[in-house]
């Protein structure tokens, strides 16, 4: 029987892969980071729902700390390329 879950995973992760596909090509910054947080966001559901197909919160504990990290490191990029200054 096909896991509906795994399937939505697998389907997840070539969606992943099309947006860092988006982050190498493009030429802008801004759409490099809106790429990046996309990336991040789309890795996130993946990691969930690979973390519902098998079971185990493990999965789901490391996509959470990697997408926590991912999204600090983004946001100190922004900031450090020229962002918005408060």
């Amino acid at each position: 029987m096909i896991d509906t879950w795994l399937l939505a995973s697998a389907c997840l992760v070539l969606l992943l892969l099309g947006a860092i596909f988006r982050v190498v090509r493009t030429k802008s910054r801004n759409d490099r980071f809106l790429a990046a947080l996309v990336a991040v966001t789309i890795g996130s559901a993946a990691g969930l729902t690979l973390s519902i197909s098998q079971g185990t919160l493990l999965v789901l504990d490391i996509a959470v700390v990697l997408s926590l990290f991912c999204f600090a490191i983004l946001i100190a990029a922004a900031q450090f390329t020229g962002g918005a200054r408060a």
